[in-house]
């Protein structure tokens, strides 16, 4: 029995030890940071952090851009790598719960296959619309779409994403028939926002602004959270006219392959909360986007709930024949 004591408490000191000498060798080498879309959305907030994540950790911080199926290819392939804190992914829920929920090859499991790190932040977000469309509320919108089904056309980051999600329990809750044009991501909407392809699209505030304020958008409506002070004063909320409608959540955060060594995720959530500096923070306010950097616990137990609440959402858009797939 003593021996047995002894062997246990010798186990319990070699593990402790070699904790720490990870601990205190982990990063030797650049960390890749993979982003699972095209430039110009979730990657956007990572590259404010970059600078001050890579002075803590010592390393370069790299990003590598994976776009495509809905973020699914970046996504597995920072679930297949080495679980040792040299592959990151900066995702968006977008990916990790509405896209999961509604695709039937999904190529990982969101609780089993990653180690949360920090959710960086969450968005609020806005249904905008092109100049020149013959309606400027959101009842007029939904007027028109009743009176032309359709016709109108709106933007998503692509198939099962969280703004697909949300444009189809609008055209639900609305009771308006819309035509989805999804694209690959964030990006590529801003891109054809401008260019007058679609006619609205619901995006975050924080991606939506450089329309709204160069004049080739008009906010109708935000939700999933509170007003942005970059949205104009009379924005409304669109649950004024859609009592009904429930966003999808909206955030991004900052995962690793399942398995990342304790103390390799103590230091990485250390370096990431660290780097969401003040200016930050208050940068991200006044485009609509919290910035939150909490403890790898608190955000899997977000991402599960995320997961639950969400699930109850595409039940009821699939009972009534919502389609999420080719």
């Amino acid at each position: 029995m003593r021996s047995t004591h002894y062997a246990r408490l010798l186990a319990i000191l070699t593990s402790a030890l070699c904790s720490n000498l990870v601990a205190q060798e982990f990063p030797v080498k650049p960390v890749r940071v993979v982003v699972p879309f095209p430039p110009g959305g979730v990657d956007v907030s990572i590259r404010q952090m970059q600078k001050i994540m890579s002075d803590e950790l010592g390393q370069p911080i790299l990003i590598d851009n994976r776009p495509g199926a809905n973020g699914f290819i970046g996504t597995e392939l920072v679930a297949r790598s080495a679980a040792d804190g040299y592959t990151l992914l900066a995702t968006s829920s977008s990916t990790m719960i509405s896209g999961v929920l509604v695709s039937s090859n999904v190529p990982f499991d969101v609780l089993r296959d990653f180690t949360p790190v920090t959710m960086i932040n969450m968005t609020v977000s806005t249904l905008i619309t092109k100049p020149g469309v013959p309606f400027t509320s959101v009842k007029d919108l939904i007027d028109y779409a009743k009176r032309n089904p359709g016709k109108v056309s709106y933007a998503s980051t692509g198939i099962g994403s969280a703004q697909h999600l949300d444009g189809e329990y609008f055209k639900v809750t609305a009771g308006v028939d819309l035509n989805h044009i999804p694209y690959k991501g964030f990006g590529p909407v801003v891109q054809a926002v401008a260019a007058g392809e679609v006619d609205v699209a619901f995006m975050t505030v924080a991606t939506a602004n450089p329309l709204l304020q160069g004049g080739k958008a008009r906010p109708l409506a935000f939700y999933n959270g509170p007003r942005a002070p970059s949205l104009p004063p009379a924005t409304p909320e669109l649950t004024a006219t859609v009592p009904q409608f429930r966003a999808t959540p909206g955030w991004i955060g900052l995962l690793g392959p399942a398995g990342l060594p304790r103390a390799v995720l103590a230091r990485l959530n250390t370096a990431a909360v660290k780097s969401l500096s003040p200016e930050m923070r208050a940068r991200n306010a006044e485009i609509g986007t919290t910035i939150i950097g909490d403890t790898p616990e608190e955000f899997s137990a977000k991402i599960k709930t995320g997961l639950e609440n969400t699930a109850r959402v595409v039940k009821q858009l699939k009972s009534v024949g919502v389609k999420f797939e080719d």
